[in-house]
Protein backbone atom coordinates (compact mmCIF):
# COMPACT_ATOMS: atom_id res chain seq x y z
CA UNK A 1 0.00 0.00 0.00
CA UNK A 2 2.88 2.53 0.97
CA UNK A 3 4.65 1.54 -2.27
CA UNK A 4 1.47 1.97 -4.44
CA UNK A 5 0.84 5.29 -2.77
CA UNK A 6 4.64 6.70 -3.03
CA UNK A 7 4.46 6.06 -6.85
CA UNK A 8 0.74 7.66 -7.13
CA UNK A 9 2.05 10.57 -5.21
CA UNK A 10 4.99 10.64 -7.55
CA UNK A 11 3.34 10.31 -10.70
CA UNK A 12 0.70 13.09 -9.40
CA UNK A 13 3.99 15.53 -9.36
CA UNK A 14 5.38 15.01 -12.74
CA UNK A 15 1.92 15.46 -14.22
CA UNK A 16 1.62 18.67 -11.91
CA UNK A 17 5.51 19.72 -13.18
CA UNK A 18 4.59 19.18 -16.57
CA UNK A 19 1.11 21.42 -17.03
CA UNK A 20 3.09 23.81 -15.06
CA UNK A 21 5.37 24.09 -17.95
CA UNK A 22 3.06 23.78 -20.55
CA UNK A 23 1.30 26.88 -18.70
CA UNK A 24 4.69 28.92 -18.80
CA UNK A 25 5.34 28.19 -22.32
CA UNK A 26 1.62 29.20 -22.93
CA UNK A 27 2.77 32.81 -21.80
CA UNK A 28 5.37 32.09 -23.45
CA UNK A 29 3.89 32.34 -26.88
CA UNK A 30 0.91 34.93 -26.40
CA UNK A 31 4.04 37.27 -25.40
CA UNK A 32 5.58 37.13 -28.51
CA UNK A 33 2.42 36.77 -30.41
CA UNK A 34 2.01 40.82 -30.85
CA UNK A 35 5.85 41.37 -31.98
CA UNK A 36 4.92 39.26 -34.58
CA UNK A 37 2.03 40.98 -35.65
CA UNK A 38 3.50 44.26 -35.55
CA UNK A 39 6.24 43.52 -37.78
CA UNK A 40 7.49 40.24 -39.27
CA UNK A 41 11.19 40.82 -39.22
CA UNK A 42 11.52 40.54 -35.29
CA UNK A 43 9.65 37.76 -34.83
CA UNK A 44 12.46 35.64 -36.39
CA UNK A 45 15.25 36.22 -34.27
CA UNK A 46 13.32 36.20 -31.27
CA UNK A 47 12.33 32.57 -32.28
CA UNK A 48 15.92 32.39 -32.41
CA UNK A 49 16.49 32.93 -28.89
CA UNK A 50 14.22 30.86 -27.12
CA UNK A 51 15.94 27.89 -28.99
CA UNK A 52 19.17 28.61 -27.49
CA UNK A 53 17.93 28.46 -23.81
CA UNK A 54 17.94 24.83 -23.96
CA UNK A 55 21.17 24.06 -25.75
CA UNK A 56 23.36 27.05 -24.35
CA UNK A 57 26.36 27.16 -26.78
CA UNK A 58 24.63 24.80 -29.42
CA UNK A 59 22.72 27.88 -30.58
CA UNK A 60 25.30 30.63 -31.13
CA UNK A 61 26.18 29.39 -34.34
CA UNK A 62 22.65 28.29 -35.76
CA UNK A 63 22.04 32.00 -34.66
CA UNK A 64 24.37 33.16 -37.25
CA UNK A 65 23.06 31.21 -40.01
CA UNK A 66 19.27 32.67 -39.82
CA UNK A 67 21.06 36.28 -40.08
CA UNK A 68 23.13 34.87 -43.09
CA UNK A 69 19.28 33.59 -44.35
CA UNK A 70 17.80 37.42 -43.50
CA UNK A 71 20.75 39.52 -44.58
CA UNK A 72 20.80 37.53 -48.29
CA UNK A 73 17.41 38.88 -49.56
CA UNK A 74 18.49 42.20 -48.23
CA UNK A 75 21.18 42.10 -50.53
CA UNK A 76 18.87 41.25 -53.56
CA UNK A 77 16.69 44.52 -52.54
CA UNK A 78 18.69 47.00 -54.56
CA UNK A 79 18.87 45.23 -57.42
CA UNK A 80 15.06 44.24 -58.01
CA UNK A 81 13.62 46.10 -60.70
CA UNK A 82 10.65 47.07 -59.19
CA UNK A 83 11.40 50.27 -58.66
CA UNK A 84 13.58 51.42 -61.29
CA UNK A 85 11.23 50.22 -63.81
CA UNK A 86 8.78 53.21 -63.05
CA UNK A 87 11.85 55.52 -63.55
CA UNK A 88 12.12 53.68 -66.56
CA UNK A 89 9.44 55.93 -67.75
CA UNK A 90 9.36 59.78 -68.23
CA UNK A 91 6.23 61.69 -67.83
CA UNK A 92 5.27 64.71 -70.04
CA UNK A 93 1.69 66.22 -70.21
CA UNK A 94 -0.76 66.94 -72.81
CA UNK A 95 -2.92 70.10 -71.63
CA UNK A 96 -5.33 70.44 -74.39
CA UNK A 97 -8.78 71.60 -74.80
CA UNK A 98 -10.71 68.72 -75.77
CA UNK A 99 -14.43 70.65 -74.89
CA UNK A 100 -15.29 73.67 -75.41
CA UNK A 101 -14.77 76.27 -78.58
CA UNK A 102 -11.05 74.44 -79.54
CA UNK A 103 -12.17 71.10 -78.65
CA UNK A 104 -11.47 69.77 -82.18
CA UNK A 105 -7.98 71.14 -82.30
CA UNK A 106 -7.47 70.40 -78.79
CA UNK A 107 -8.04 66.38 -80.06
CA UNK A 108 -6.21 66.49 -83.06
CA UNK A 109 -3.03 68.14 -81.23
CA UNK A 110 -3.25 65.11 -78.55
CA UNK A 111 -4.04 62.46 -81.33
CA UNK A 112 -0.56 63.76 -83.32
CA UNK A 113 1.49 63.87 -80.02
CA UNK A 114 0.31 60.35 -79.50
CA UNK A 115 1.25 59.34 -82.74
CA UNK A 116 4.75 60.69 -82.06
CA UNK A 117 5.02 59.22 -78.54
CA UNK A 118 4.22 55.62 -79.95
CA UNK A 119 7.15 55.85 -82.90
CA UNK A 120 9.19 57.04 -80.13
CA UNK A 121 8.62 54.33 -77.59
CA UNK A 122 8.57 51.69 -80.39
CA UNK A 123 12.15 52.67 -81.14
CA UNK A 124 13.06 52.03 -77.68
CA UNK A 125 12.46 55.35 -76.18
CA UNK A 126 14.73 57.97 -74.90
CA UNK A 127 17.76 57.57 -72.73
CA UNK A 128 15.70 58.53 -69.46
CA UNK A 129 13.18 55.92 -70.41
CA UNK A 130 9.70 55.57 -72.50
CA UNK A 131 7.14 58.60 -72.99
CA UNK A 132 4.19 57.94 -70.91
CA UNK A 133 1.44 60.97 -71.48
CA UNK A 134 -0.81 62.48 -69.04
CA UNK A 135 -3.79 64.01 -70.89
CA UNK A 136 -5.90 66.93 -69.47
CA UNK A 137 -8.51 69.02 -70.65
CA UNK A 138 -8.59 72.60 -70.62
CA UNK A 139 -11.93 73.83 -71.73
CA UNK A 140 -9.68 76.39 -73.31
CA UNK A 141 -10.27 78.32 -69.43
CA UNK A 142 -6.19 79.38 -67.81
CA UNK A 143 -7.44 78.62 -64.11
CA UNK A 144 -8.00 75.33 -65.30
CA UNK A 145 -5.09 75.02 -67.24
CA UNK A 146 -3.21 76.11 -64.22
CA UNK A 147 -4.43 73.66 -61.98
CA UNK A 148 -4.03 70.96 -64.63
CA UNK A 149 -0.65 71.81 -65.07
CA UNK A 150 0.60 72.28 -61.50
CA UNK A 151 -1.22 68.76 -60.87
CA UNK A 152 1.12 67.40 -63.93
CA UNK A 153 4.15 68.67 -62.32
CA UNK A 154 3.73 68.16 -58.64
CA UNK A 155 2.01 64.68 -58.84
CA UNK A 156 2.49 62.88 -62.14
CA UNK A 157 6.55 64.41 -62.01
CA UNK A 158 5.71 65.57 -66.32
CA UNK A 159 9.21 67.66 -67.28
CA UNK A 160 7.59 69.21 -69.64
CA UNK A 161 3.87 70.22 -71.08
CA UNK A 162 2.23 70.40 -73.89
CA UNK A 163 -0.43 71.75 -76.05
CA UNK A 164 -1.96 74.55 -74.09
CA UNK A 165 -3.78 77.03 -76.37
CA UNK A 166 -2.55 80.97 -76.21
CA UNK A 167 -4.71 82.10 -72.92
CA UNK A 168 -3.47 79.25 -71.12
CA UNK A 169 -0.24 79.46 -72.33
CA UNK A 170 0.38 82.89 -71.27
CA UNK A 171 -0.53 82.15 -67.89
CA UNK A 172 1.56 79.49 -67.46
CA UNK A 173 4.78 81.25 -68.16
CA UNK A 174 5.29 82.07 -64.07
CA UNK A 175 4.53 78.16 -63.37
CA UNK A 176 7.16 77.05 -66.18
CA UNK A 177 10.20 79.43 -64.48
CA UNK A 178 9.29 78.61 -61.19
CA UNK A 179 9.22 74.85 -61.62
CA UNK A 180 11.40 74.44 -64.46
CA UNK A 181 9.47 72.67 -67.05
CA UNK A 182 9.08 73.14 -70.56
CA UNK A 183 5.69 74.13 -71.93
CA UNK A 184 5.52 73.79 -75.45
CA UNK A 185 2.26 74.31 -77.97
CA UNK A 186 1.86 73.98 -81.72
CA UNK A 187 -1.17 76.77 -81.88
CA UNK A 188 -0.66 79.33 -79.29
CA UNK A 189 0.52 82.31 -81.76
CA UNK A 190 -0.45 84.88 -79.94
CA UNK A 191 1.73 88.15 -79.60
CA UNK A 192 2.08 87.84 -75.87
CA UNK A 193 4.46 85.45 -76.28
CA UNK A 194 6.73 87.55 -78.34
CA UNK A 195 7.65 88.68 -75.49
CA UNK A 196 7.01 86.04 -72.53
CA UNK A 197 8.48 83.18 -74.34
CA UNK A 198 12.20 82.23 -74.45
CA UNK A 199 13.23 80.50 -71.65
CA UNK A 200 11.22 77.32 -70.84
CA UNK A 201 8.46 78.71 -73.11
CA UNK A 202 8.16 77.36 -76.59
CA UNK A 203 6.01 77.31 -79.25
CA UNK A 204 6.08 74.95 -82.84
CA UNK A 205 4.06 77.72 -84.50
CA UNK A 206 4.57 81.37 -85.68
CA UNK A 207 3.57 84.50 -83.85
CA UNK A 208 0.13 85.86 -84.67
CA UNK A 209 1.87 88.46 -86.28
CA UNK A 210 2.43 86.02 -89.42
CA UNK A 211 -1.34 85.38 -89.03
CA UNK A 212 -2.51 88.24 -89.47
CA UNK A 213 -0.23 89.25 -92.47
CA UNK A 214 -1.41 86.30 -94.06
CA UNK A 215 -4.98 87.27 -93.94
CA UNK A 216 -3.98 90.68 -94.60
CA UNK A 217 -2.53 89.62 -97.56
CA UNK A 218 -5.33 87.32 -99.03
CA UNK A 219 -8.05 89.98 -98.51
CA UNK A 220 -6.23 92.01 -99.77
CA UNK A 221 -5.36 90.43 -102.85
CA UNK A 222 -9.59 89.77 -103.54
CA UNK A 223 -10.15 93.05 -104.59
CA UNK A 224 -12.28 94.24 -102.15
CA UNK A 225 -13.45 97.34 -101.57
CA UNK A 226 -14.76 96.81 -97.79
CA UNK A 227 -14.40 94.29 -95.50
CA UNK A 228 -16.14 93.68 -91.74
CA UNK A 229 -14.46 92.57 -88.98
CA UNK A 230 -16.26 90.51 -86.01
CA UNK A 231 -13.96 89.11 -83.58
CA UNK A 232 -14.25 86.48 -80.45
CA UNK A 233 -13.23 88.51 -77.15
CA UNK A 234 -9.93 85.67 -76.99
CA UNK A 235 -6.67 85.74 -76.90
CA UNK A 236 -5.89 83.58 -79.75
CA UNK A 237 -7.89 85.79 -82.36
CA UNK A 238 -7.80 89.15 -81.18
CA UNK A 239 -3.87 88.73 -82.02
CA UNK A 240 -4.27 87.93 -85.50
CA UNK A 241 -7.05 90.03 -86.32
CA UNK A 242 -5.45 93.19 -85.31
CA UNK A 243 -2.50 92.86 -87.39
CA UNK A 244 -4.96 91.58 -90.51
CA UNK A 245 -6.70 95.11 -89.70
CA UNK A 246 -3.49 97.03 -90.24
CA UNK A 247 -2.76 94.87 -93.31
CA UNK A 248 -5.89 96.02 -94.57
CA UNK A 249 -6.15 99.58 -93.72
CA UNK A 250 -2.84 99.69 -95.47
CA UNK A 251 -3.98 98.34 -98.73
CA UNK A 252 -6.87 100.83 -98.74
CA UNK A 253 -9.38 98.99 -97.93
CA UNK A 254 -12.22 99.90 -96.28
CA UNK A 255 -13.03 98.71 -92.91
CA UNK A 256 -16.94 98.76 -92.15
CA UNK A 257 -16.93 97.74 -88.57
CA UNK A 258 -14.27 96.36 -85.81
CA UNK A 259 -16.45 93.85 -83.52
CA UNK A 260 -14.95 92.69 -80.58
CA UNK A 261 -17.95 90.20 -79.26
CA UNK A 262 -18.28 87.75 -76.33
CA UNK A 263 -18.49 84.08 -76.71
CA UNK A 264 -21.18 81.77 -75.25
CA UNK A 265 -24.12 83.94 -75.94
CA UNK A 266 -27.45 82.69 -77.85
CA UNK A 267 -27.09 85.03 -80.40
CA UNK A 268 -25.23 87.25 -81.99
CA UNK A 269 -28.29 89.16 -83.98
CA UNK A 270 -27.53 92.47 -82.40
CA UNK A 271 -23.33 93.22 -83.67
CA UNK A 272 -25.16 91.34 -86.97
CA UNK A 273 -27.16 94.18 -87.80
CA UNK A 274 -24.93 97.07 -87.47
CA UNK A 275 -22.29 94.50 -89.76
CA UNK A 276 -24.83 93.69 -92.51
CA UNK A 277 -26.34 97.68 -92.40
CA UNK A 278 -23.06 98.66 -93.98
CA UNK A 279 -23.11 95.96 -96.49
CA UNK A 280 -19.53 94.39 -97.02
CA UNK A 281 -17.86 92.74 -99.54
CA UNK A 282 -16.69 90.14 -96.91
CA UNK A 283 -16.73 89.72 -93.28
CA UNK A 284 -13.31 88.40 -91.62
CA UNK A 285 -14.50 86.31 -88.80
CA UNK A 286 -11.60 85.16 -85.83
CA UNK A 287 -14.33 83.21 -84.02
CA UNK A 288 -14.30 79.88 -81.71
CA UNK A 289 -16.15 76.78 -82.92
CA UNK A 290 -19.14 77.12 -81.32
CA UNK A 291 -19.67 80.91 -81.58
CA UNK A 292 -18.51 80.82 -85.14
CA UNK A 293 -21.24 78.20 -86.13
CA UNK A 294 -23.87 81.09 -84.90
CA UNK A 295 -22.26 84.09 -86.18
CA UNK A 296 -22.25 82.27 -89.67
CA UNK A 297 -26.13 81.15 -89.55
CA UNK A 298 -27.37 84.09 -88.47
CA UNK A 299 -25.86 86.43 -90.96
CA UNK A 300 -27.03 84.26 -93.93
CA UNK A 301 -29.95 84.22 -92.45
CA UNK A 302 -29.81 88.15 -92.05
CA UNK A 303 -29.40 88.73 -95.88
CA UNK A 304 -25.51 88.37 -96.03
CA UNK A 305 -24.14 87.55 -99.69
CA UNK A 306 -20.55 88.05 -99.30
CA UNK A 307 -17.46 86.14 -98.97
CA UNK A 308 -16.12 85.46 -95.56
CA UNK A 309 -12.63 84.65 -94.25
CA UNK A 310 -12.57 82.82 -91.14
CA UNK A 311 -9.05 82.17 -88.91
CA UNK A 312 -7.64 78.93 -88.10
CA UNK A 313 -10.30 78.12 -85.24
CA UNK A 314 -13.12 77.31 -87.93
CA UNK A 315 -10.61 75.31 -89.63
CA UNK A 316 -11.78 71.82 -89.13
CA UNK A 317 -14.13 69.61 -91.31
CA UNK A 318 -17.05 69.54 -88.69
CA UNK A 319 -18.17 73.04 -89.56
CA UNK A 320 -19.57 72.22 -92.37
CA UNK A 321 -21.93 69.57 -90.56
CA UNK A 322 -22.21 72.62 -87.81
CA UNK A 323 -23.12 74.95 -90.18
CA UNK A 324 -24.13 73.32 -93.45
CA UNK A 325 -22.00 73.34 -96.18
CA UNK A 326 -24.57 75.05 -98.54
CA UNK A 327 -23.96 78.28 -96.54
CA UNK A 328 -20.32 78.79 -97.41
CA UNK A 329 -19.43 76.48 -100.12
CA UNK A 330 -17.33 78.87 -102.98
CA UNK A 331 -18.01 81.89 -100.52
CA UNK A 332 -15.61 80.82 -97.30
CA UNK A 333 -12.02 80.50 -97.22
CA UNK A 334 -9.51 79.86 -94.18
CA UNK A 335 -6.36 80.75 -93.29
CA UNK A 336 -3.96 79.11 -90.49
CA UNK A 337 -0.68 78.05 -90.19
CA UNK A 338 0.74 75.13 -91.87
CA UNK A 339 3.15 72.43 -93.00
CA UNK A 340 4.90 72.73 -96.86
CA UNK A 341 3.39 70.11 -98.09
CA UNK A 342 6.22 69.51 -100.69
CA UNK A 343 8.57 69.10 -97.92
CA UNK A 344 10.36 65.94 -98.24
CA UNK A 345 9.72 65.62 -93.82
CA UNK A 346 5.55 66.30 -94.22
CA UNK A 347 5.62 63.98 -97.36
CA UNK A 348 6.99 61.37 -94.94
CA UNK A 349 5.02 62.29 -92.25
CA UNK A 350 1.91 61.68 -94.07
CA UNK A 351 3.01 58.38 -95.41
CA UNK A 352 3.00 57.52 -91.69
CA UNK A 353 0.58 58.96 -90.17
CA UNK A 354 -3.47 59.41 -91.92
CA UNK A 355 -3.87 62.54 -90.00
CA UNK A 356 -1.36 64.29 -90.44
CA UNK A 357 -3.03 66.66 -92.61
CA UNK A 358 -4.91 68.20 -90.01
CA UNK A 359 -4.25 72.06 -88.55
CA UNK A 360 -0.96 71.95 -86.50
CA UNK A 361 -1.06 67.86 -86.40
CA UNK A 362 2.94 68.05 -87.91
CA UNK A 363 3.83 70.84 -85.64
CA UNK A 364 2.57 68.81 -82.51
CA UNK A 365 4.44 65.67 -83.63
CA UNK A 366 7.19 68.00 -84.00
CA UNK A 367 7.12 69.38 -80.50
CA UNK A 368 6.82 65.77 -78.67
CA UNK A 369 10.12 64.43 -81.33
CA UNK A 370 12.22 67.79 -80.30
CA UNK A 371 11.10 67.06 -76.14
CA UNK A 372 12.75 63.34 -76.95
CA UNK A 373 15.76 64.40 -78.92
CA UNK A 374 16.41 67.17 -75.84
CA UNK A 375 16.19 64.45 -73.39
CA UNK A 376 18.72 62.79 -76.11
CA UNK A 377 21.31 65.46 -75.43
CA UNK A 378 20.68 66.95 -72.15
CA UNK A 379 22.63 65.65 -68.94
CA UNK A 380 19.40 65.17 -67.12
CA UNK A 381 16.22 63.77 -67.06
CA UNK A 382 14.47 66.77 -66.25
CA UNK A 383 12.99 70.45 -67.87
CA UNK A 384 16.17 72.14 -67.21
CA UNK A 385 17.59 69.70 -69.36
CA UNK A 386 15.22 70.26 -71.97
CA UNK A 387 15.76 73.95 -71.88
CA UNK A 388 19.49 73.69 -71.77
CA UNK A 389 19.74 71.60 -75.41
CA UNK A 390 16.36 72.47 -77.37
CA UNK A 391 17.67 75.18 -79.55
CA UNK A 392 21.06 72.91 -80.30
CA UNK A 393 19.14 70.29 -81.37
CA UNK A 394 16.26 71.93 -83.82
CA UNK A 395 19.00 74.22 -85.22
CA UNK A 396 22.56 73.24 -85.82
CA UNK A 397 25.49 72.59 -88.45
CA UNK A 398 24.82 68.91 -87.44
CA UNK A 399 23.38 65.88 -89.12
CA UNK A 400 20.33 66.40 -90.51
CA UNK A 401 17.60 64.30 -89.33
CA UNK A 402 13.42 64.17 -89.34
CA UNK A 403 12.94 61.11 -87.26
CA UNK A 404 13.73 60.25 -83.79
CA UNK A 405 15.19 57.03 -84.28
CA UNK A 406 18.03 59.03 -86.65
CA UNK A 407 18.80 61.94 -84.23
CA UNK A 408 19.16 59.39 -80.98
CA UNK A 409 21.79 56.98 -83.24
CA UNK A 410 23.48 60.21 -83.94
CA UNK A 411 23.64 61.90 -80.37
CA UNK A 412 24.36 58.50 -79.01
CA UNK A 413 27.92 58.26 -81.31
CA UNK A 414 28.56 61.44 -79.75
CA UNK A 415 27.61 63.47 -82.76
CA UNK A 416 25.45 66.29 -83.39
CA UNK A 417 22.36 66.89 -84.86
CA UNK A 418 19.89 69.34 -86.67
CA UNK A 419 16.38 68.31 -86.46
CA UNK A 420 13.98 69.36 -89.40
CA UNK A 421 10.65 68.64 -88.92
CA UNK A 422 7.29 67.94 -90.58
CA UNK A 423 6.11 71.00 -89.84
CA UNK A 424 9.35 72.95 -91.44
CA UNK A 425 12.45 74.12 -90.31
CA UNK A 426 12.50 74.59 -86.25
CA UNK A 427 14.73 77.72 -85.74
CA UNK A 428 14.02 79.28 -82.45
CA UNK A 429 14.22 82.84 -82.46
CA UNK A 430 14.41 84.60 -78.79
CA UNK A 431 11.16 84.29 -77.96
CA UNK A 432 11.12 80.68 -78.30
CA UNK A 433 8.93 80.75 -81.86
CA UNK A 434 9.87 79.40 -85.28
CA UNK A 435 8.65 81.09 -88.60
CA UNK A 436 5.97 79.49 -90.51
CA UNK A 437 4.04 79.24 -93.64
CA UNK A 438 0.81 79.61 -94.14
CA UNK A 439 -2.51 77.93 -96.02
CA UNK A 440 -5.46 79.77 -97.09
CA UNK A 441 -8.15 76.70 -98.25
CA UNK A 442 -11.62 77.20 -99.64
CA UNK A 443 -14.96 75.80 -98.93
CA UNK A 444 -15.58 73.40 -102.24
CA UNK A 445 -18.60 70.74 -102.07
CA UNK A 446 -18.16 70.72 -98.42
CA UNK A 447 -14.53 70.11 -98.12
CA UNK A 448 -11.66 72.41 -97.11
CA UNK A 449 -9.58 72.90 -100.38
CA UNK A 450 -6.15 74.04 -101.06
CA UNK A 451 -6.01 77.47 -102.93
CA UNK A 452 -2.77 78.77 -101.46
CA UNK A 453 0.34 78.84 -100.21
CA UNK A 454 2.05 81.25 -97.86
CA UNK A 455 5.96 80.05 -97.75
CA UNK A 456 7.95 81.75 -94.53
CA UNK A 457 10.11 83.40 -97.14
CA UNK A 458 6.72 85.39 -98.14
CA UNK A 459 7.00 87.63 -94.72
CA UNK A 460 10.74 87.97 -94.11
CA UNK A 461 11.73 91.45 -93.39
Amino acid sequence: MNTTKSICLRLFAAVFALSLVAAACGDDDADEQPATDATETPSEPATGDDEPADDEPAEPAADEEPADDIAEPADDEPSEPAEPADIGEITVGVLVPLTGELGEFGKIVADAIEFGVEEINAAGGTRCGTIRTVVADTGGDAETGIREATNMIESEGAVAVMGPTSGVMVALVDLAHREEVVIMSPYAGTINLNELGGNFVYRTVSSDLGDGAASGLWLSSRGYESVSFLIQNEESTISPAEVARAEVLEAGIEITDFIVYNPGQPSYQAELTTVLANNPDAIFLAGGQESGVTVIKEAVAGGFEGEWLFTADLAVPEIFDAVGAELINDKAFVEFADADPSLPEFISFEERYDKAGDPFAPNSFDMITLVALSLEAADSCDGAGINSTIRGVAHSDGTKVSTFAEGRDILASGGTINYEGASGPLVFDESGTVSGAYTIQQAINGEWVNVEFYPASTFDG
